[in-house]
């Protein structure tokens, strides 16, 4: 299942950006409570101490009058003598209580509204300024709305902007995409598309990639038509076989006949035979690992090629002391000693004596027959290549199988001429 890389960012943003917006307004709203009573409380004491000031003069005034101030909405005053009796009050500060020698501020309640009223009191008398609580209430309800009015306004343009540093921040991710499609796919060019830092691993790993299928690429086409030529010769043979047991009448010749066209079967099927597994190791990269019983293997190899080195009169001998690798795969390292063995077998003079040597530092497979020229030992190994002069048949391919397991094994693979005659082929570990 997709999704959209950019449209999850932006996501994820919101749903960190949404509760850090839900929790800084909460804050606000806290912030202007605080700061709206704290600039009301100081009016209120300022009022209180400008009316204070005024005490003397309403002293002053014939007694039993009763002086109102005028009305200001939600807020009440009054202004009482030593003795209790009121000097000064306004419409609504006839409800405010009188408490003699108390300074401070006090809660009250009237008309199902909540007031705060602050009380300064003296020698002179005491004075009482109230206020409504909802006043502060719709100061701050003011101030939060204009807040609010200010983030909706600039929501869409944060919204566009976050959309906008997100496409910013993944265009190199689409520019490596364009690159990508407009590659061949054998060109084994590493990218060099500048990408962020963060993004430096997937770059790494797309190279490795590239690298290795442009390697398969190029590894199949020589496969496909170097195994192409190979099959050709069998194949024109076999026809040729096959054309001459029509025109013969003679039994004795179609039947030598039919014996080659039998060993031009045999030669093609061992071809394709190790063209499929050389194909397989090709395609493997890891290996299932099981313990080895190396002295197992080597028996198992020299009986599959004894039948063979019958034939030829050649004798097999094998020494075991242990092994290079405690753990491996059975399977594909008993092909490997079989195919050291069938080489040396069978590109060795009849007679011959083949040695197979397996200890903790190395496999080598050894015999006494004439060895390789100088010249062509370099190309011993590669795919299809058998010296020429040799009356023996064979695809090519033993040494390629033997060294793509050595290397799926940690194996090097290495070989030379004996002092004493002979070619030593030799695994060690890396």
């Amino acid at each position: 299942m997709s999704y959209s890389l950019r449209g999850q960012l932006v996501r994820s943003l919101l749903l960190v950006v949404t509760p850090l917006w839900l929790l800084g307004s909460v804050l606000l709203a806290l912030h202007a409570r605080h700061e709206v009573n704290e600039l009301y409380d100081g009016q209120q004491q300022i009022f209180a101490r400008q009316l204070y000031s005024t005490l003397p003069m309403l002293a002053q005034q014939p007694a039993g009058s009763d002086p109102k101030a005028e009305k200001t909405d939600h807020q009440a005053v009054a202004v009482w003598n030593p003795q209790g009796q009121r000097l000064l009050v306004d419409s609504e500060g006839l409800e405010l209580p009188y408490h003699a020698g108390v300074t401070g501020f006090h809660l009250l309640q009237h008309d199902d509204e909540d007031w705060r009223v602050y009380y300064l009191s003296g020698p002179a008398g005491s004075v009482a300024v109230a206020q409504e609580n909802s006043e502060r209430l719709e100061a701050i309800s003011g101030l939060l709305l204009t807040q609010s009015m200010v983030w909706l306004l600039l929501l869409p343009f944060a919204l566009g902007a976050v959309w906008w540093a997100v496409f910013r921040a993944l265009q190199p991710l689409a520019d490596l995409c364009r690159t990508l499609l407009q590659r061949q796919p054998d060109d084994p060019t590493p990218l060099a598309h500048p990408l962020p830092s963060e993004l430096a691993p997937l770059l790494d790993s797309l190279n490795g990639l590239i690298d290795r299928v442009a390697g398969t690429l190029q590894r199949e086409r020589q496969f496909t038509a170097s195994a192409a030529h190979e099959l050709r010769s069998p194949l024109a043979a076999l026809r040729v076989q096959a054309e001459l047991l029509t025109l013969l009448d003679d039994a004795n010749a179609r039947n030598a006949a039919a014996g080659k066209v039998m060993q031009g079967v045999d030669r093609a099927s061992h071809l394709v035979d190790q063209l499929l597994a050389l194909s397989r190791l090709e395609q493997q990269q890891t290996l299932p690992s099981q313990p080895l019983d190396w002295a197992q293997l080597a028996e198992q190899a020299c009986q599959q090629v004894a039948e063979y080195s019958t034939v030829r009169g050649s004798h097999i001998r094998h020494q075991v002391s242990g092994g290079p690798l405690p753990a491996g795969e059975a399977l594909l390292l008993s092909l490997l000693l079989r195919n050291l063995l069938d080489n040396a077998v069978r590109y060795s003079p009849p007679g011959a004596e083949v040695l197979l040597e397996i200890s903790p530092q190395l496999i080598r497979v050894s015999d006494n027959g004439p060895g390789i020229a100088a010249e062509h030992l370099p190309h011993i190994g590669q795919r299809f290549y058998r010296p020429p002069g040799q009356s023996q048949s064979g695809s090519g391919l033993g040494l390629s199988i033997v060294r793509r397991i050595a290397e799926l094994h940690g194996l090097q693979l290495s070989w030379h001429n004996r002092p004493e005659g002979g070619l030593s082929v030799e695994l060690r570990p890396h």
